[in-house]
């Protein structure tokens, strides 16, 4: 089980260190193509390493590495190896040559790559498993989710089971094949994010591989007993509100809300920046609205978390009014209704109006005691 054939017209292996150990046998496969998800390097081979092309990731099979920001050029690279550019000759000479084949259609396979890791079962499976996802989409979450116009939304609704398809479809013929859950988790926001390979750094630069960064972030700080960074905190109204060409709603959006300072009357935050909880009610009435609003992190705020404590006060940022309007904690708090959120940003209910902006009608007020439509 040195070379595991990965079921499918390409002629794709995948397979550990091991087999590394016998150059002669090694090369008798005629790989084209050698793909390391481990620190290592031919250079003892001498010319025979000058057979195939390489690429190393140097990364640990730990359920915390970032294996995501590496996975546009693994996949490039494999899609490369499978499916060499064309090479010049006389009768293209008038034409441009064709040296990236990504999304280039439907082909033969001139190449033959192997996939290897340490043991074969976690790394090397995880890239072979994102090129899967990205090459036979509609083999593992069917055609609306896989197409390049699903929404997020789509995608992500479908993400763990395409995954999960496509570690069973390795798994046909590489038994052992089975990435940590760190990975696996990576794997789903690589569809999510419908597998980009425009570039290398495709996956660096999206928004979801930022959003699952800075709370990856988040959570190492909160490991240390401390805030994030200044430069790392997220302002969520600051960042782009949707993905470029994703597509419209196909209904309506639902009217939005407005939560106000109770004193002045400032927009705090609105409903789209209103994080969903549990909230039913308060010390185990269902009756009572939970007195948390928990809310995204917003620019408004900044001057009380960049000073770098662990928690705090949230004062309206009306410098005429100053009011205390609820409190945050990097560590995250269990609020009234018993549900542990991490990080928090809480507005207190008691000092904040609810505002319903219904279509031609602007500054509704809930009636008291009412848990308005946030």
């Amino acid at each position: 089980m040195a070379f595991s054939k990965v079921p499918g017209k390409e002629d794709l292996y995948v397979g550990g260190i091991f087999a590394l150990r016998k150059p002669e046998t090694f090369l008798e496969k005629n790989f084209t193509s050698v793909l390391s998800v481990i620190k290592y390097s031919f250079a003892g081979w001498g010319e025979e390493a000058n057979r195939f092309q390489h690429m190393s990731i140097d990364i640990d099979d730990m359920d915390d590495q970032d294996l995501l920001v590496h996975l546009s050029s693994a996949v490039r690279f494999i899609e490369r190896g499978l499916y060499p550019p064309v090479a010049p000759d006389e009768s293209t000479s008038g034409q441009k040559q064709r040296v990236d084949i990504i999304n280039a259609g439907p082909q033969s396979s001139p190449g033959s790559v192997y996939v290897h890791c340490a043991m074969g079962k976690s790394r090397s499976v995880s890239c072979v498993v994102a090129y899967l996802l990205w090459k036979h989409p509609h083999r593992f979450g069917g055609k609306q989710t896989a197409s390049s116009t699903a929404s997020t939304a789509q995608r992500r609704k479908s993400a763990a089971d395409a995954v999960e398809k496509a570690v069973k479809w390795v798994r046909e013929g590489r038994p052992i094949a089975e990435p940590n859950p760190g990975f696996m988790r990576q794997l789903e926001l690589w569809w999510e994010m419908g597998c980009p390979v425009d570039h290398d750094g495709a996956v660096e630069s999206h928004p979801i591989y930022q959003k699952w960064l800075y709370e990856t972030k988040l959570k190492e700080a909160r490991d240390l007993g401390m805030a994030p960074e200044a430069d790392w905190i997220r302002f969520v109204d600051e960042e782009a509100e949707t993905e470029k060409n994703e597509p419209k709603p196909e209904v309506p959006e639902e009217p939005k809300g407005e939560l106000r300072c109770k004193k002045c009357r400032r927009i705090l935050a609105t409903s789209k920046f209103v994080v969903e909880h549990q909230g039913t009610g308060n010390k185990g009435s269902s009756n009572a609205p939970c007195p948390h609003i928990f809310i995204e992190t917003l620019s408004w705020m900044r001057p009380a978390l960049e000073d770098g404590a662990l928690d705090g006060r949230l004062n309206c940022p009306n410098a005429k009014c100053g009011a205390t309007v609820g409190r945050f904690a990097w560590q995250g708090f269990k609020c009234a209704c018993r549900e542990w959120i991490c990080p928090a940003f809480s507005l207190n209910r008691g000092r904040v109006d609810e505002v319903d902006i219904r279509r031609g009608v602007l500054g509704i007020r809930n009636p008291p005691g009412r848990n308005g439509s946030l």
